[in-house]
């Protein structure tokens, strides 16, 4: 099987941001970073962590599924829905899969990491853009500049102030090789998922191209929850007809998925990266609207040097 990268053509066409190449991972950002803060809600729905990510992933994909159908039908928005036959070809089938299986191998990591959570979100927090800059690098041939590092290096600061802050429930907190290891996995294989997306990319469009792994994605979560213990489907009635959140977080999965995939097509990676740390700003002024909880000296001061990162880059020639 050979796999085929092509490389960015008119790498410098690419350099320096416009308003309209960088306002789609600013958004898929915020759709993620609320959802971040959006869990709490499924959580206080009694439902499990592993119960949450199927329903969530099921209302997703659907949603999803009834969009493509719907743009399909009425001519709109081709680009997005689009489908080559060549993905019949060279095993180009073979390779998106692997690619969506690389990134949902994220997900396998991150929930038995959950039993280290301040741990887990420290370490992945400050590691998931480092993974993905260098998969581009290596695939891509994508240059990265100095004002990607100085950019960089002032929002990956502000992700430590948040990640790292002190309060009571990071006091007493074990630390062993697990609690590293398993988030740094789980970082390691969604960034260097979604890097690889770029590849798929080529033969299909952005929703499309979303349809497949968050299906893909909800395949693993149904077999993560036959490991806990549950079964599939089980609370589908309530999750359906009980609660909104889970039609909430769906469409927030869909804002996310399909407008990081939007990106990925305009955007370098050093670029996308350091854009997507806006996803932890929005998480905590979320957490303020959904739950009154205030920022902390320290989350202000993060917020602010991400905020500063992503001027600079997209300011400075």
């Amino acid at each position: 099987m050979e796999i085929t990268i092509r490389p960015i053509k008119n790498i410098k066409s690419h350099i320096f941001l416009t308003n309209a190449a960088f306002i789609y991972p600013l958004i898929s950002a915020t759709c993620f970073g609320v959802s971040n803060a959006y869990w709490r809600k499924l959580e206080k729905a009694n439902f499990s962590f592993q119960e949450a990510i199927f329903y969530r992933g099921f209302i997703g994909v659907v949603l999803l599924s009834t969009l493509w159908i719907v743009l399909h039908t009425t001519g709109n928005l081709t680009t997005l829905i689009y489908l080559d036959k060549s993905i019949l070809l060279n095993y180009h089938w073979l390779q998106t899969l692997l690619v969506c299986i690389v990134c949902s191998l994220g997900l396998v990591c991150f929930v038995p990491s959950l039993k280290h959570k301040i741990v887990a979100v420290a370490v992945s927090l400050s590691s998931i853009n480092i993974f993905g800059i260098l998969t581009a690098v290596v695939f891509f041939g994508e240059v990265f500049l100095f004002k990607h590092l100085i950019s960089l290096a002032i929002a990956a600061l502000g992700v430590l102030l948040i990640a790292l802050k002190n309060n009571s429930t990071t006091k007493n907190i074990t630390f062993d090789v697990r609690s590293i290891i398993l988030p740094l996995l789980a970082a390691f294989f969604w960034v260097v998922g979604y890097t690889l997306f770029k590849i798929p990319l080529q033969w299909m469009g952005a929703l499309t191209l979303g349809i497949v792994i968050e299906f893909v994605v909800w395949v693993v979560s149904m077999f993560l929850l036959l490991i806990g213990g549950f079964k599939p489907f089980g609370r589908l009635k309530q999750a359906l007809t009980q609660t909104p959140h889970f039609y909430v977080a769906g469409l927030l999965l869909i804002g996310g998925s399909l407008f990081i995939n939007i990106a990925l097509t305009k955007l370098p990676i050093a670029e996308l990266n350091i854009l997507g740390m806006f996803t932890f700003p929005v998480s905590i002024v979320s957490a303020f609207l959904f739950y009154k909880e205030k920022p902390t000296i320290k989350e202000w001061a993060g917020i602010l040097l991400i905020i500063a990162s992503i001027l600079y880059l997209t300011f400075i020639k």
